[in-house]
């Protein structure tokens, strides 16, 4: 008998913002994949605990051999699993029927709710690791862009976005819901941080004249 993948979003990062839906289910599970500071935020339970590699092509082998044992697995994943995670390569190799998701609080919907903004019209564009090269027409029409990504090279990232996109507002959003959360709204004109941390969301606003 196979066991269920259950791909659970973990929320943001910070542990008072995992909802109790995920919990119920790691706690529920025989094994938990995924990175060490997602494991941490379920302290409580004492299923095995496996790493997950961030290639999506090597971790689906993993967790499907503890599926195949008839092992309930929990694969755990950043924010929501609908919002730029590994649920969909995972459901992808996976065999079919296997896989159910478990949503959590995406922190591209944390970031706008702390800075006010209704996000239900956002373009979300994804510089996790790579350059999003140039915007297509829907990102530069829409009224509001969401760029995921941080770490070296991403202010610049930023910089050139923001030149496409047209006059705007940028806010920036960092290691959301953890201790060093930072929170900057730039002025009109205003240059974009250099020292980004890895964990950054930069929300374009346009200037509705």
């Amino acid at each position: 008998m196979t066991g269920i993948v259950q791909i659970v979003g973990c929320g943001p990062g910070g542990s008072a913002w995992v909802l109790p839906r995920a919990r119920e289910v790691v706690a529920g599970c025989d094994v938990v994949f995924g990175p060490s500071d997602l494991q941490a935020l379920f302290p409580e339970y004492r299923a095995a605990r496996m790493d997950l590699p961030s290639r999506v092509e090597t971790a689906a082998p993993l967790v499907e051999a503890a599926a195949g044992k008839g092992l309930n697995c929990a694969v755990l994943v950043r924010g929501d699993c609908g919002v730029r995670s590994l649920a969909k390569g995972i459901e992808r190799l996976l065999p079919a029927g296997i896989c159910r998701r478990v949503p959590g609080l995406s922190s591209v919907q944390v970031a706008c709710a702390m800075f006010g903004v209704d996000w239900d019209q956002a373009k979300i564009v994804s510089a996790h690791g790579r350059d999003p090269g140039e915007l297509d027409r829907c990102a530069l029409e829409a009224p509001i862009l969401v760029l995921l990504g941080g770490g070296d090279g991403f202010g610049v990232v930023v910089e050139r976005v923001a030149g496409s996109f047209g006059p705007c507002r940028i806010k920036l959003a960092s290691d959301l819901t953890l201790p060093t959360e930072r929170l900057v709204e730039l002025p009109a004109g205003g240059s974009v941080p250099s020292n980004l941390p890895s964990r950054t969301i930069a929300i374009f606003k346009k200037d509705i004249q």
